[in-house]
């Protein structure tokens, strides 16, 4: 109705994974229009190479926030923001355009929006991106598809 009306253009996801982005587009014909974007959360202590793979190879553009936190004081992320001399937000930043993802950043800082702005000064290598690649659990990713899970219910 919204979308008749002129007031809804496009349709965004948030936190769907491949199986429930497919459940919902098995019943598109009680939708008007199809989502065009799909965010949930992406980052090397959260990182879910099979969902990002379905969605970056789909049509639904692929949209990760990342959660900083407690994640950003992790002794891995900070030896690589040393060696980079940049912070370890920034490292999570630039790790997520290396890997050709959407980013959406979260600050109401007007310095680190412009140092944000920055993170085409230097390059991650193979080895870095590697590493950080693997800050992630299994243990990790359970828990968080079941918080998924739960909060959907």
């Amino acid at each position: 109705m919204l979308h008749k009306e002129g007031e809804l253009r496009h349709l965004g996801l948030s936190n769907f994974p491949p199986w429930e982005y497919e459940e919902l587009m098995s019943v598109r014909n009680s939708i008007s229009i199809p989502p065009i974007v799909n965010q949930f959360e992406v980052s090397p202590f959260m990182y879910r190479p099979r969902d990002v793979v379905y969605f970056q190879e789909g049509v639904l553009l692929f949209q990760i926030s990342q959660s900083s936190g407690c994640s950003l004081a992790n002794q891995t992320l900070r030896e690589i923001s040393r060696k980079q001399s940049f912070s370890p937000a920034q490292i999570m930043i630039r790790w997520g355009i290396r890997k050709s993802f959407t980013v959406a950043c979260k600050t109401s800082s007007p310095e680190r929006m412009a140092k944000n702005r920055g993170l085409f000064h230097f390059a991650l290598s193979k080895e870095e991106i590697n590493i950080t690649d693997g800050l992630t659990t299994a243990e990790d990713v359970a828990k968080r598809e079941q918080l998924e899970k739960e909060r959907k219910l």
